[in-house]
């Protein structure tokens, strides 16, 4: 087989790309794709736990306690110590976050709509079908 055969391959290359394009679209709110991953799963009302966080974003808690810890250097985030356990901390958006979130929103949702203006809707549907069996096949590693 040649290395353009196969799927993974496929899928980094076409990563490398997308994520490359993304941080061109998100450079002029100083955030990374990553940083805008955090921002679209925290809440200005709602409290989510750094452990929670880490699993809606798939990224293990040390990486996410240096990426909360950047962002509370820019006043994007708040964390508190949890009520009951003082281990964990509670993480929110501030005013500055909620902000950011509203303003990065519509350019997010642009740069989806260009990455896929040559698939239908059909076709994405069943490309994130396939996209979560192949990630099921190897979450377990």
């Amino acid at each position: 087989m040649e290395l353009y055969d196969f799927t993974g391959f496929q899928i980094h290359l076409t990563d490398v790309k997308m994520n490359n394009y993304f941080t061109k679209q998100l450079k002029p709110f100083e955030i990374t794709p990553d940083q805008w991953g955090i921002l679209s799963v925290l809440d200005g009302d709602k409290a989510t736990t750094q452990k929670e966080l880490a699993e809606a974003i798939d990224r293990d808690q040390t990486t996410v306690v240096r990426m909360i810890h950047s962002l509370e250097k820019k006043g994007i985030v708040q964390r508190f110590v949890h009520d009951t356990d003082k281990r964990s901390h509670n993480l929110f958006l501030t005013d500055k976050g909620i902000e950011l979130k509203s303003k990065v929103l519509p350019v997010v949702i642009a740069a989806h709509h260009y990455a896929t203006r040559y698939l239908s809707n059909e076709e994405i549907h069943n490309l994130k079908a396939i996209l979560e069996k192949l990630y099921a096949a190897v979450n377990d590693e």
